[in-house]
């Protein structure tokens, strides 16, 4: 079973044990339905833990969890990731998922290899790639000055090497 990253614990909330989630999916809809959540470090689940409640918590979503009553076991959760089957993922028209894309090679307009697509950033109005080229990475902005062609089919990506920066600036 695949499982796919849609949100992160990224902090605790008061003294009771709640958790700020951040949603990492263009389908927030995943949250809707759910009972429990699966929480994993680097891909491998560590926990699953029943959710009592969820709300609207400036931008993200407050969870409130069944037995952790107090910011010491919140801590415990703090910095994971929200995990669920592939499977569970909504059908999307005409758009992609991160997970598609993820390790493909990245290449320039003339065909020579570039690197590998490691991550993206949402930064305002346009998301941001980070390319692994050996032992460096580099940013580059998900527009079509910068990234010549996304082909989910063969798993590649076409970029403009103007478009690149350098991770350290």
């Amino acid at each position: 079973m695949k499982l796919i990253r849609v949100g992160r614990l990224i902090n605790t909330h008061g003294l009771d044990g709640e958790l700020v989630l951040q949603v990492l999916t263009e389908s927030p809809e995943v949250f809707d339905d759910m009972q429990y959540m699966m929480l994993a470090v680097k891909g491998n689940v560590q926990a699953s833990l029943e959710i009592e409640y969820m709300q609207e918590y400036k931008g993200n979503i407050l969870v409130g969890f069944a037995g952790v009553e107090d910011i010491d076991t919140a801590k415990k959760y703090k910095g994971m990731e929200v995990v669920i089957p592939e499977e569970m993922l909504p059908e999307l028209d005409g758009e992609i998922y991160w997970h598609e894309l993820e390790g493909c090679p990245v290449f320039d307009k003339n065909g020579e290899l570039v690197g590998a697509l490691a991550d993206y950033m949402e930064a305002g109005g346009a998301d941001i790639f980070r390319i692994k080229c050996e032992d460096e990475y580099y940013l580059i902005s998900n527009n079509t000055d910068h990234v010549l062609e996304i082909n989910v089919k063969e798993k590649k990506l076409v970029i403009d090497r103007i478009g690149l920066v350098s991770e350290k600036i």
